[in-house]
């Protein structure tokens, strides 16, 4: 069987990077490797039963966060953009230098930058509502992500093995975001697309919640709970416990509704239990 485009995509950019720095992945694509890497290494324990969850989900690109102090600094930004020059991408231009796409066989692979919270890095860089631009500018931004909140604490590392587009194997591990973090970006997406015209958005992203919840295992829950407790009045984590209670504690949650019109819905699915973990995920002491 042939490699799918997204494993060759991200190790051809680790190899080419070196590993340095260690690729932090979000988005489905982060949730898809995990469920994965659970899913094989069934000795660590899971919140819910990992067979229980629905089938780990695909996706069309790569969501990279970039750590505060690199997205401000211009230096290693322009190593990012020399690994992806390297590789073959290119800028698309209605996201422009902060989404790139490289053509494969089969399809084409995009790349989306994303830059978390910059605390005391944010004076590096232009005052920008919208994105990160690093100065002097090497045509590589990121978009901002505020809900990244706390990204580079506690990530998990994920071993990831398989061969570059050149054909030679490799392997290395990059980090997934911890249940807590994305728990705070999954209900941000969430809340920005449910009522798209597209409704695949807003019900890829409920059953996201769904899954992030389940995926959860016993070192994370001790980092979740001490996370919220430290961030638990940070407007970020208001607003995200205010979207967990509306819309999947809440019996008629509409986020409820969009799990069950998913494609990958099944009887598995608790809904209830769902609720009861939000509440004790995000309980303010």
């Amino acid at each position: 069987m042939a490699q799918e485009p997204l494993l060759t995509t991200l190790l051809d950019l680790d190899a080419t990077l070196n590993s340095n720095p260690k690729l932090i992945v979000g988005g489905g694509y982060g949730l898809f490797l995990k469920q994965l890497y659970l899913r094989d290494n069934r000795q660590i324990r899971t919140l819910f039963d990992i067979d229980d969850l629905p089938t780990a989900r695909t996706t069309e690109d790569i969501d990279l966060i970039l750590r505060a102090d690199l997205v401000t600094d211009s230096q290693s930004m322009g190593i990012i953009r020399a690994a992806l020059d390297h590789l073959g991408f290119s800028v698309v231009e209605t996201a422009k230098y902060t989404q790139f796409v490289r053509q494969m066989s089969p399809g084409q692979v995009k790349i989306d930058l994303l830059a978390p919270p910059l605390g005391d890095f944010a004076a590096r860089v232009p005052n920008d509502s919208r994105r990160v631009r690093p100065r002097p500018s090497v045509n590589l931004h990121a978009s901002k992500l505020e809900e990244a909140l706390a990204v580079d604490r506690h990530a998990i590392p994920i071993p990831v093995t398989g061969q570059l587009s050149t054909g030679a194997a490799h392997s290395t591990e990059v980090l997934i975001p911890q249940a807590f973090t994305y728990l705070l970006m999954k209900l941000g997406a969430y809340r920005d697309r449910m009522n798209d015209d597209d409704k695949d958005f807003g019900r890829h992203h409920a059953l996201d919640i769904y899954r992030i919840v389940g995926l959860l295992t016993e070192d994370e829950d001790h980092y979740v709970r001490e996370l919220n407790a430290e961030l638990t009045e940070h407007p970020t984590v208001v607003q995200a416990r205010q979207v967990a209670m509306a819309h999947f504690v809440e019996p008629n949650g509409f986020g409820r509704l969009r799990i069950k019109e998913h494609r990958l819905y099944t009887n598995a699915v608790d809904l209830d239990r769902l609720a009861n973990e939000l509440e004790n995920l995000f309980k303010v002491s």
